[in-house]
Order: structure tokens, then sequence, then C-alpha cells
């Protein structure tokens, strides 16, 4: 059994939603701990108004973040917060509507997630460094060349989590992802062995209406290009797709 627990982030009353994970954990014999996140569906508590910057995010994404992408993104830093503080070495974050594939728990029971700084076990729109890659048991492992998105799955190195800590103090971007993923040295799991349903087939999604309805209305952020951003650029052009097809996420 790996040291680093399994988090299932979820809500309270969501039984029915986390459910169908629970049964697949239980039956793989995975331990796992159930993280209370932060309840935004009905606005987001006061009391975290202090931990988020809504000016910061309205500049840096060009549109502002709703209460749920607020309270999600709070969730995964709770976690962080969590890890750095019990000086656990490290841990794996499911989200409670996580899908485990066959392999998940002979990945976990192997340990070779505790070997680098964060493996993104689900990710979408993944791209990865040419040559650099780790070959596991099953499968193998690609250096991310940059930004992927979800937070379906995902390990973390202690270390790591005191970078994310840092990074959503306070929170001005939505749960995935902070910072650099290249910068983090994340890697990304092919093949994936947690998926989840696209958004518009998911029913007990809470953001996406709430999420898209921002989106449509923002306009167009105009940013200068820095230098990083350049080199982000380049790494794309220069990085293969992974553990998709064309046209898939």
């Amino acid at each position: 059994m790996s040291e680093w627990p399994i988090f299932v982030l979820t809500l309270p009353g969501d039984d029915d939603r986390r459910q169908p994970l629970l049964d697949a954990l239980d039956g793989a014999g995975l331990s796992y701990q159930l993280f209370m996140g932060v309840d935004g569906r009905s606005g987001l508590p006061g009391e975290f108004e202090a931990l988020v910057d809504r000016r910061a995010a309205l500049v840096r994404l060009g549109r502002s973040m709703c209460d749920g992408e607020l309270a999600c993104a709070l969730s995964h830093r709770q976690i962080y917060q969590h890890v750095v503080t019990s000086n656990l070495p490290g841990a794996v974050i499911l989200e409670d509507d996580g899908i485990l594939q066959q392999g998940f728990a002979d990945f976990i029971r192997s340990g070779d997630f505790r070997h680098v700084p964060m493996v993104l076990i689900d990710h979408a729109f993944g791209r990865a460094v040419r040559f650099r890659r780790i070959a596991l048991r099953q499968g193998e492992l690609r250096r991310a060349a940059v930004q992927a998105t979800t937070t379906t799955a995902y390990s973390i190195s202690n270390e790591t989590a005191r970078r994310l800590l840092d990074a959503t103090s306070p929170v001005e971007h939505p749960a995935d992802w902070p910072c650099s993923l290249h910068a983090l040295g994340a890697w990304l799991l092919v093949p994936r062995l947690v998926r989840h349903e696209p958004p518009a087939a998911n029913r007990f999604s809470h953001l996406e209406r709430e999420r898209a309805a921002l989106v449509e209305c923002a306009g167009n952020s105009c940013k200068s290009a820095t230098i990083r951003d350049w080199k982000a650029r380049l790494r794309r052009r220069l990085s293969v797709r992974v553990d998709r097809g064309k046209g898939q996420r």
C-alpha cells in the first residue's frame, strides 16, 4: 500500500456523485480518505473571500471567475495545505466524479508516481516533450511540455504541494493549473488511468453552466507576451500530442 494517501475531493451531500468512485476503490482494495472541499454552489462563503483575488483573476484571465471555480480552486488549495502542514510525503488526489480504468490499482500499488514531482493521472489536451519518457510496468510517463487541463486525478509530492500552495495564495486562477506544469516537473500518464465524463454528459456538474456564461460574456484579453510566454509557445511547437486522437481532448 502506498504511503501517500488517496484523497477523494467531494462536497457534503454529494453521496450519489461519489458513490461509483468509492465502490471502485473499495473493489480494488485501495484505502482512501474523503476530503470535504469548499462548497460554492450557493455562492462563495464569506470566510474565504480573504483567500481569493477576484480583480487579479479578471486581469489574468480576461474574465471573472465564478464562485464555483473559486470554490474548486480553494478546495484543491486546502489539500495542498494539508499535505504541507501534515508533512505528508505526497498524496494522490481524485475528484469524486473520476472513473477508474483498468490498471489504476496496479499503478497505485507500484508507487511509480512517487519518483517524480507530479503525475497527471487524468489530463486533457496533453502535450509532451519529445523523447522525455519513463517506461512503467504498464504504460509510460511523458514529460509535460505545456499546460494540460482537468484536475480529476493527479499525484503531488510534498515539495510540489508547497509550490502549488504558494501559487494559490491568493487564488486567482482556476484549479487547472495556477502555474506552469513544465516548471513543476509534471508528467502525463499514458494511458490515462482515470477518466471523467465530458461536462455536457455529467449530470452532477456544479460548475459548467456558471463558467460557460462567464466565458461567453468575457471580452478578449490583450496581454503583452513575455519571454516566458514565448518559451512556452516554442515548447508547444516542438511537443507531441499524447494519449488522444486528432480532435480529442
